[in-house]
């Protein structure tokens, strides 16, 4: 559905993709996950057909992106920006960005109700703007993006803020709608991890992880312990627990280290290994998450 292989994309002298790799399956929720300046907004800039490689292939359903008008009509892409004039009304942006996509008008109208009622946008529909929340602005945002109907929805960053119950109720109301394919930019690891078939990892423009969340969820899930400790101290301290045979892996932080184990039973000898070695300042019990596995790209590489 969604491909790109081999991806150069540079502003000047600063290249922002060096031979990016990412496919999407047809109808899944995907994320692309990076720190601020990995390249994730370059990823959905292209694919928007906002802007051309310089080298490698960007297609949907096999249309290379620099079919700009073929793309555009496929794809919408939901900003993280919610500038909207204050002085309008839902109803009114709404039907705005419906009659700008050239829609009839009893279309927009069947649309309107249908994405108010799935943004919980119904009873605040003819209220000013500037009378609203931010959270409601960025419903608002995306009811603008979804007005046309397009097969793939890019959302760069668009459910910053926003209730995590909502995203989770959101993106489920946009599977069941039906031939839809999701590319999604967020920092809530936990958010994601609930929502999402897949996830791509980026980093200074590069692909580090390209996967489903079956594969991702045969790596995280199972129990763990996360000590926080003094910098000084903690790579002794990882390498003595990394010597233990029940030790799955560990995953490093610039304070603490997260430690997975085959066994839930085993957590209490890592602790007593640890406070034997150095001063604990905390010890949480959890389950290793796509945030420690996302955390392990950029702490210890």
């Amino acid at each position: 559905m969604i491909e790109a292989h081999g991806v150069v994309k540079s502003y000047g002298k600063l290249r922002a993709l060096n031979g990016f790799e990412l496919s999407v399956k047809k109808n899944t929720v995907h994320a692309l996950v990076g720190p601020n300046g990995s390249g994730k907004s370059t990823v959905i800039k292209l694919l928007a057909g906002e802007i051309k490689p310089d080298s490698g292939i960007v297609a949907i359903n096999d249309i290379p992106v620099t079919n700009v008008r073929e793309i555009q009509r496929q794809v919408s892409q939901i900003p993280d920006i919610c500038n909207i004039p204050d002085n309008q009304t839902p109803r009114k942006m709404l039907w705005k960005h419906g009659k700008a996509s050239r829609i009839h008008k009893e279309e927009i109208a069947y649309r309107v109700d249908v994405l108010s009622e799935m943004l919980g946008l119904t009873d605040d529909l003819d209220t000013r703007i500037g009378e609203l929340s931010r959270g409601m602005k960025r419903r608002i945002t995306l009811g603008m993006g979804l007005i046309t109907d397009a097969s793939v929805i890019l959302m760069d960053g668009s459910l910053a803020e926003l209730d995590p119950l909502f995203c989770m109720q959101f993106i489920n109301d946009l599977r069941e709608a039906g031939d839809k394919t999701i590319l999604i930019t967020a920092n809530n690891m936990d958010l994601l991890d609930k929502v999402c078939d897949g996830v791509t990892i980026i980093k200074d423009g590069a692909t580090l992880m390209n996967e489903s969340m079956t594969s991702v969820r045969e790596k995280i899930g199972r129990p763990a312990i996360t000590l926080r400790t003094s910098q000084m101290n903690l790579p002794r301290l990882v390498q003595a627990i990394n010597k233990q045979l029940f030790i799955n892996r560990t995953y490093v932080g610039s304070d603490y280290v997260t430690v997975e184990v085959d066994d839930i039973i085993h957590i209490p000898m890592v602790i007593r290994q640890a406070s034997a070695m150095t001063e604990i300042f905390e010890a949480r019990q959890s389950m290793t998450s796509l945030e420690d596995l996302y955390r392990s790209f950029f702490e210890q590489q």
